[in-house]
C-alpha cells in the first residue's frame, strides 16, 4: 500500500507563493502601473529617429500651438505606464522637450506603444488611432513611418516617374539640288553653196551668147 505524500512544511509553502506571485508579475507583463508626473510646457521640441532610421523631414517644432497640444496629448494619456518584463521598448521617433535651452522632458513612439522616460523607462500600448492623432498634431505620417521603415530605408518611397521622351531634333534636310543647266549644242553653220563652174566643164570655150 502506498503511503500519501507529506504535508507540506511552513517554509515550503511559502516558497510556493512567492513563485506564484513572480509568475503572476511575469504574465501581466508589467509591474504595477504607474502614474508619472505631467510633461511640462516648453518652447522647442526636438525629432530624432533611431539609429540607423532615416531623419524624418522635420527636425523640430517651435509653433507654440503644436508643441502646446503636444504636450496636452502627452498629459492626456492614461495612467497606465508600467516597464514590461522583458525590458523597456526601444522607440522609432523621439520628442525632446526643452525650455529656456534645457531639456524637461522626452516622449517617444513605437510601433505599437508609447514611450517616457522619468526615473525609468516607461511605455504602455498605443493603438492605431492614438498614433494616427499624435501624426496630426505633430504634422508627420508617424503612423506611416514607424511601420513602413526599415534600417537604412528612405522614409517615403520615392514615386518613379517614367521620364518623358523628348524627339529628337530634325535633322536638316539637304538643300535641293540645282538644276543642271541644259547643255545647248552648238548649231552647225549653214554649209554655203558649191561655187558654179564659170567654164565649159568640158574644158572647151564658153559659147557666146545668142
Amino acid at each position: 500500500m502506498q503511503s500519501p505524500p507529506p504535508a507540506p512544511t511552513p517554509a515550503t509553502a511559502r516558497r510556493g507563493c512567492r513563485f506564484a506571485l513572480v509568475l503572476c508579475t511575469l504574465l501581466a507583463g508589467c509591474g504595477p502601473h504607474a502614474k508619472l508626473p505631467e510633461q511640462a510646457p516648453a518652447d522647442l521640441v526636438r525629432i530624432t529617429t533611431m539609429a540607423g532610421y532615416p531623419m524624418l523631414s522635420r527636425r523640430d517644432i517651435r509653433q507654440k500651438e503644436r508643441i502646446d497640444a503636444l504636450v496636452a496629448f502627452v498629459n492626456s494619456l492614461p495612467s497606465r505606464w508600467g516597464i514590461p518584463w522583458y525590458g523597456p521598448p526601444v522607440g522609432r521617433v523621439y520628442f525632446e522637450f526643452i525650455s529656456a535651452k534645457r531639456g524637461v522632458g522626452n516622449f517617444y513612439v513605437g510601433p505599437d506603444f508609447f514611450g517616457r522616460d522619468t526615473d525609468r523607462h516607461y511605455s504602455q500600448g498605443a493603438s492605431r488611432a492614438r498614433i494616427e492623432e499624435l501624426g496630426k498634431i505633430v504634422d508627420i505620417d508617424v503612423w506611416g513611418y514607424i511601420n513602413s521603415t526599415g534600417p537604412g530605408g528612405p522614409s517615403t518611397p520615392p514615386v518613379a516617374t517614367p521620364a518623358t521622351p523628348t524627339a529628337a531634333p530634325a535633322k536638316p534636310t539637304a538643300a535641293p539640288a540645282k538644276p543642271a543647266a541644259a547643255q545647248v549644242k552648238p548649231t552647225a553653220a549653214p554649209s554655203r553653196p558649191a561655187a558654179q563652174p564659170t567654164g565649159n566643164p568640158q574644158g572647151g570655150p564658153t559659147a557666146p551668147p545668142t
